[in-house]
């Protein structure tokens, strides 16, 4: 995922919490999707639930259709983008069901600059807002490479000041590729999280492959 993946991902979470979407219905969607292969069935989906009054599915009250009504609203404003780029539209949606689960638990912890977007305006953006949520095994991001060593190679992590959260890629996982700090970026899965005896935590990721062009 990229920096904008993740920003993607934030006001989604948002958009659901204010919502208050369940998040379990969100990742009965999210199950389907992953089976389809293709960005479009998110949204043909959604639509065909909402257009059928919930007849296709499983409905079992009002309060439940309007979940599906205000997710395809909020997955047509964030997520349309995404149609064409089927790994980037999951795991950003994965993302973002990830940090509504942690928005419903703590709800005070919603930044002011995510707060639920009820236009289609986006609203104006902080800089460097701090993320929630530290990327887990199996994710995947893309930053800027800030150190290069024996020691390995060291990513930024997006959503993170690197006193708190830095990545690395170990010397058996760099293989022949040459990177630049503070020049190249890196797209990478991570394959471990631990936490220093300073508290800063360290993700240790692999390089992963691009992502398929549709």
């Amino acid at each position: 995922m990229t920096m904008a993946d993740f920003e993607v991902a934030y006001r989604l979470a948002a958009d659901l919490a204010g919502a208050k979407v369940d998040v379990n219905e969100a990742q009965k969607v999210l199950a389907y999707v992953r089976t389809q292969d293709e960005g479009r069935a998110l949204f043909d989906y959604l639509r065909t639930i909402n257009d059928s009054g919930g007849e296709v599915i499983v409905i079992r009250s009002n309060q439940t259709l309007d979940y599906y009504r205000q997710l395809q609203i909020a997955c047509e404003r964030h997520l349309r983008p995404l149609q064409n780029d089927f790994n980037s539209l999951i795991q950003t949606f994965a993302w973002s069901l990830r940090l509504l689960r942690y928005y419903r638990a703590v709800p005070d912890v919603l930044p002011s600059a995510l707060q639920p977007n009820t236009s289609d305006e986006p609203k104006h953006e902080r800089k460097n807002e701090p993320a929630f949520a530290v990327p887990e095994v199996g994710d995947i991001f893309t930053d800027k490479i800030l150190e290069v060593g024996e020691a390995g190679v060291v990513l930024q992590v997006p959503g993170f000041a690197v006193e708190k959260v830095v990545a690395l890629i170990t010397p058996e996982h760099k293989g022949t590729r040459k990177y630049r700090a503070n020049k190249d970026t890196a797209r990478v899965e991570v394959i471990g999280v631990r936490t220093l005896k300073n508290g800063r935590v360290m993700l240790d990721v692999k390089p992963a492959p691009r992502p398929k062009k549709e």
